[in-house]
């Protein structure tokens, strides 16, 4: 499912919701409509055409300029003289395209709350039942707040810090945070603060920038792709 408040604060609120066993949990349609609900009021790409931009991307102060295009099926091609560059640019915008082509608003998840508490300021704690990544959610006002998987060797939470609606009164994901723990000593390995900005071609929303601030192993990264001239299709 978008990104600053306290980092402490938001480290404390957003682990793993652990308040009742995944086992005992059975499917409350109610908790499974919250899903679906903030699913289907997020920003989706339809009848997506493609597209194609100039590309700028800065990676702590080095700059490379190039072509970007994805196609209507969804593969990101980057145009560049920096195989780093086109690395970081091709997985950060591989990730935006999977996210407003996903259609899992049209799948049925069963979902089961976790606890009784209907006033966390980020919103309503529930579990995916039977999933393999252990998936977790905290939803508020139709907008997917926080979400916690679990990974073989490490854990991750994303928790969004500012969502805005678009033209079509559904929410594109402006600011968020994503922080990710080993799974046996829960020491935190990385913190990467992400911030979208968007531009509206035609019915589209198409991302205008992305910046990624890392923080890890006692340094701080940061990394920017920014988009420009847009032009619809792949042709």
């Amino acid at each position: 499912m978008n990104r600053i408040v306290s980092f402490v604060s938001l480290l404390l609120l957003a682990a793993p919701v652990v308040a009742a066993d995944e086992k005992e949990l059975k499917e409350d349609p109610a908790a499974s409509k919250l899903l679906a609900d903030a699913r289907a009021a997020r920003a989706q790409w339809q009848d997506f055409p493609g597209f194609q931009a100039d590309i700028e991307i800065n990676l702590d102060g080095t700059v490379v300029r190039g072509k970007a295009a994805v196609s209507p099926a969804g593969k990101v091609s980057i145009d560049v003289p920096d195989a780093r560059a086109e690395a970081f640019a091709k997985r950060t915008l591989s990730t935006i395209v999977d996210h407003r082509l996903d259609n899992s608003a049209a799948l049925k998840t069963p979902c089961a709350f976790t606890d009784s508490d209907t006033s966390h300021p980020l919103g309503r704690a529930i579990r995916v039942l039977n999933d393999e990544f252990h998936s977790s959610y905290r939803i508020r006002d139709r907008q997917i707040i926080v979400v916690n998987r679990r990974m073989p060797m490490f854990r991750f939470t994303i928790t969004v810090l500012k969502n805005r609606l678009n033209a079509d009164q559904r929410f594109l994901t402006e600011c968020f945070v994503v922080n990710s723990w080993d799974l046996q000593s829960d020491k935190l390995l990385r913190s990467q603060t992400f911030y979208h900005t968007w531009k509206r071609v035609g019915k589209l929303d198409l991302p205008e920038s992305v910046l990624v601030v890392t923080a890890s192993s006692g340094k701080l990264e940061a990394q920017k792709l920014t988009l420009s001239n847009f032009k619809l299709g792949t042709k």
